[in-house]
């Protein structure tokens, strides 16, 4: 008889990925999803760590789930459960705890059945219009303010073959954007062929079929010529979108980061893009009150952002992580830490609008996403959210023009 699982996710879109192939591992063995935790037999847990506001949420969660469904099992893994086994148990004490590299056993170890380990292969895509899958996973950078190099160390990129073949069953189910995961996507390289990430996309892109291809994110060092050429050749089935991870906006923050790049670098790859791809959404991480940055460093990032041109910053406020160099510094107060990431939420939604703006009149192709009190809204090759007359059938590429510039949403008509 099958169980009843729930699945909770914080984090990444790789883990995202992960806990949907976990999901449809569950089902293929008889078992259903549970609506809310309290009516579950098992809970699946799969937690991040990457500030402590999540280490937060994943403990709160485990408290909540133990005390309101006890008789339910639990297994907890991702991140915090890789790097503090401990803070999990003290939450959830008789909960069952998977490294990430044991979290894909999870299904076998409650079922008693050995699931296929395919890393973390999906069919469908849980109540999404898109299909997101994982092709890379792992880090070896040591970047002073992160602990993925320490949860996620072993470098591993998924098959050439099976990559196509799963991208290809995605799109003869339906998906016409497929959007590649990886914790670097930029260094993903098949151990059978040698297959780097431009031949492996020159693949895809020669599968047949009306869809495109998004990535998650990548980052600026790795977008190699070989890559930028490839991705050009794929015309209408690359969406005109980057997310290049940025973290600091001023050299000395930068270096004392252990980024790979300073901000010059950093610019020329921005203009390099905008070169190739004429319109370009261009989308950044930024960390705001690293211990070391000063007044001057805020300055000197805010007019450095404007004068790359980004399309929008995903603000992050600083959190000491156990492990890293930067924990062992003297951090900045919480309330400067505040300031400065409304500052550069600010900017953030001044750089939205302004990239709006420019596409007011111009026609783009979008992704209906779902229909909204009578609205269909959908999702453009460049990341700009449209509004459009609905219903439109969820799931299908439209080309449409801009005709109203919002920040937030802008609005259009189907062409």
């Amino acid at each position: 008889m099958g169980v009843k699982v729930y699945f909770k996710t914080v984090g990444c879109r790789v883990n995202q990925v992960e806990t949907e192939s976990l999901r449809e591992k569950f089902a293929g063995l008889g078992h259903s999803d549970a609506e809310t935790p309290e009516e579950a037999d098992l809970v699946v847990v799969n937690t991040c760590s990457v500030t402590a506001k999540a280490d937060r949420d994943c403990v709160a969660f485990l408290k909540k789930t133990a005390a309101a469904n006890p008789r339910a099992a639990i297994a907890v893994t991702g991140c915090l459960a890789t790097l503090e086994p401990a803070k999990i148990l003290a939450a959830a004490p008789g909960a069952t705890l998977f490294t990430n590299k044991e979290k894909e056993n999870i299904p076998a170890v409650f079922c008693g059945n050995a699931a296929t380990a395919d890393f973390f292969s999906v069919s469908k895509s849980h109540g999404k219009s898109r299909a997101f899958i994982k092709v890379q996973d792992g880090c070896n950078l040591k970047c002073a303010y992160c602990l993925v190099n320490l949860a996620r160390n072993e470098l591993r990129s998924k098959p050439l073959e099976a990559t196509v073949s799963e991208v290809k069953k995605l799109i003869e189910a339906g998906f016409a954007e497929i959007v590649l995961c990886g914790t670097r996507l930029g260094i993903y390289r098949c151990k059978d062929t040698g297959a780097n990430l431009a031949e492996l996309v020159k693949r895809l892109f020669a599968l047949e079929g009306n869809f495109r291809l998004r990535f998650s994110s990548v980052e600026s060092e790795e977008l190699t010529m070989e890559l930028l050429a490839v991705l050009k050749a794929g015309g209408p089935k690359f969406c005109h979108y980057f997310h290049l991870p940025l973290q600091a906006g001023a050299d000395p923050v930068l270096k004392a980061m252990g980024r790979l790049y300073d901000t010059a670098r950093y610019k020329a790859k921005v203009e390099e893009l905008r070169a190739i791809f004429p319109g370009v959404g261009i989308y950044a991480d930024i960390i705001a009150g690293y211990p070391t940055e000063t007044e001057e460093d805020l300055a000197k990032a805010a007019l450095f952002v404007r004068d790359c041109g980004l399309s929008g910053l995903h603000v992050f406020s600083f959190s000491a992580r156990p492990g890293t160099k930067a924990a062992t510094l003297k951090p900045l107060s919480p309330k400067i830490v505040a300031e400065r990431s409304a500052i550069l939420r600010a900017l953030d939604a001044e750089l939205r609008a302004a990239y709006a703006a420019s596409m007011l009149g111009g026609e783009t192709v979008a992704l209906v996403l779902k229909n909204k009190d009578g609205r269909a809204l959908a999702l453009a090759s460049n990341f700009v959210n449209l509004e459009l007359p609905g219903p439109l059938k969820a799931g299908t590429l439209v080309k449409c023009r801009v005709t109203a510039a919002r920040a937030g949403a802008c609005l259009a008509e189907v062409v």
